[in-house]
């Protein structure tokens, strides 16, 4: 809980602040405890909490915000502000209500005799652990200018990589999204007219035709049967994919996936190797970096293999004999690793190896992405032009026959 108080410092000024603590009694000792006479001690109200610790006023920290603020604080510790200082401007100079709390919240813990990391820490919801790390490896290097510059990488690197692929997702899900309204509007709207027509005529129908009209039929007599069912699929596998054996048994399938599996096994092992190559430059140990990697894996499989890599290296293990021997990683990647780690160099190593699966990864989704493209216009177009020859085929015997 918070609790704002204002103080008479041993120094005769007056303090007006925040402080964290479980009771207003535990505040009170506290606050004596640094010399100091309360002449005010308030809780916070429940609407004013933390947007990392419970409820978020104003929205939520994005991981641009995150970008933001290391870039800030790189900028403003090199240029040899302390830490309360350099928080104190960002909070003033920010628009994002949801940010200024949070950097509120880490000036008054820092004012109040605690550490950056400690504070942070305290906001799981807003700094993930690798962050905490970086930064606490910075503090207990006395490196934070250089711990928050190579956060702003990472973040700048993990947001491009996500980029890539939602901006090469986005065509595809278009194209897919316009041929399901189209065809839609087909079945449920313009092939109920003709059959109409055709029933009126009393033409003979082909096969496909027929086929046609009871598949409309079927769709638009039933429509709410069907939208309901589709809706409890949907719900079904939401509730299956919060299962462990479920979710194992989808990131085995997807890995084992011809094509799209090596892909998918590149990305989740780029973005590992991102976070080693931030962490090992900024001082981490290598035990920590990888089981932090462990807590950012997305993929089952990969967090499984880290849990191994953690186990083997901790008993005295090679790291880059640990990925040879996966299967998950390309050999190649992991003699990169090897050797670097032979000579000393890891971090180098863990660097290089990120930036050429980035570059790599972009140009091969790129490749993909002008493949997908026509291919699901050629799908569009043979779906359209299946219900067009459905609906024209009588009308050519009809014009042959008059």
């Amino acid at each position: 809980m918070r609790f704002q108080y204002e103080a008479i410092a041993p120094d005769g000024s007056i303090q007006a602040s925040e402080i964290e603590a479980a009771a207003a009694a535990e505040a009170t000792e506290m606050l004596r405890g640094r010399g100091m006479m309360i002449t005010r001690l308030r809780a916070e109200a429940a609407g004013d909490a933390r947007p990392g610790a419970g409820g978020a006023r104003g929205g939520r920290v994005t991981t641009r915000d995150l970008l933001v603020l290391a870039r800030q604080m790189k900028m403003l510790l090199e240029a040899g502000s302390a830490v309360v200082p350099a928080l104190e401007a960002i909070e003033r100079q920010t628009q994002r209500p949801a940010l200024k709390e949070v950097v509120r919240s880490l000036r008054v813990a820092v004012e109040n005799g605690g550490s950056l990391v400690d504070a942070m820490r305290a906001q799981p919801r807003v700094f993930r652990p690798v962050f905490c790390s970086m930064v606490a490896a910075g503090e207990a290097t006395a490196s934070l200018p250089r711990a928050f510059d190579r956060l702003g990488e990472l973040t700048t690197r993990q947001l491009q990589a996500r980029g890539a692929v939602l901006s090469a997702m986005t065509y595809p899900c278009v194209l897919a999204s316009m041929c399901v309204v189209v065809v839609g509007v087909l079945i449920l709207f313009v092939v109920p007219r003709f059959r109409m027509m055709f029933e009126s005529l009393n033409a003979p129908l082909p096969f496909s035709t027929r086929i046609m009209f009871a598949l409309s039929n079927e769709l638009t007599g039933r429509w709410p049967l069907y939208l309901a069912a589709l809706g409890a699929l949907v719900a079904g596998a939401v509730t299956l994919r919060r299962s462990v054996a479920t979710r194992q048994w989808i990131d085995v399938m997807l890995l084992s996936t011809p094509g799209l599996g090596p892909l998918l096994a590149r990305l989740e092992f780029a973005r590992i190797v991102r976070i080693w190559a931030a962490m090992l430059r900024s001082n981490v140990p290598l035990l920590e970096a990888i089981e932090q990697s462990r807590g950012a894996a997305a993929n089952l499989t990969f967090k499984r293999l880290l849990t191994r890599i953690s186990e083997q290296v901790s008993s005295g293990g090679r790291l880059g004999q640990a990925l040879s021997d996966s299967g998950l990683v390309d050999p190649v990647i992991a003699a990169a690793i090897r050797t670097g780690e032979e000579n000393g160099r890891l971090a180098e190593a863990t660097e290089f190896v990120s930036e050429w699966l980035d570059d790599d990864n972009r140009q091969l989704i790129t490749t993909l992405t002008r493949i997908a493209e026509p291919a699901m216009l050629a799908i569009m177009g043979m779906l359209v032009g299946i219900v067009a020859m459905a609906l024209f085929l009588p009308m050519f015997d009809l014009a042959g026959a008059g």
